[in-house]
C-alpha cells in the first residue's frame, strides 16, 4: 500500500511534535507570525502572539514565522527530545 502525503503538505516522514514558545517580553505584536503560520500563532488580548495549535502548519512555515520575528520572539524545539530546532 503506497503512503500518502501529509494533508499539512508534508511528505511521508511525520515531523517532530513541537513546542513553540513566545516570549511575552519580547513580542511586540507586529503579527508577521500570524502571516507566515496563522493556524499556529492569533493575538492574545493584548495584541501579543500566542500558541494556538503547534501542529497548525507545517514546520517549514513554523520556522519561517519564528526566523521572521523582529524582535526574536519565539523559540521552537522538539517536544518529545527537547532539541532546540529555533534560533
Amino acid at each position: 500500500m503506497n503512503e500518502t502525503p501529509r494533508a499539512r503538505g508534508q511528505d511521508a516522514r511525520t515531523p517532530p511534535p513541537l513546542r513553540i514558545q513566545v516570549d511575552h517580553m519580547r513580542c511586540a505584536g507586529n503579527a508577521m507570525c500570524l502571516e507566515l503560520a496563522p493556524g499556529v500563532f492569533a493575538h492574545n488580548h493584548w495584541r501579543q502572539s500566542e500558541v494556538v495549535d503547534p501542529e497548525g502548519d507545517t514546520l517549514e512555515d513554523v520556522l519561517e514565522a519564528a526566523g521572521n520575528c523582529p524582535t526574536s520572539a519565539i523559540t521552537v524545539s522538539d517536544a518529545v527530545t527537547g532539541e532546540k530546532l529555533f534560533p
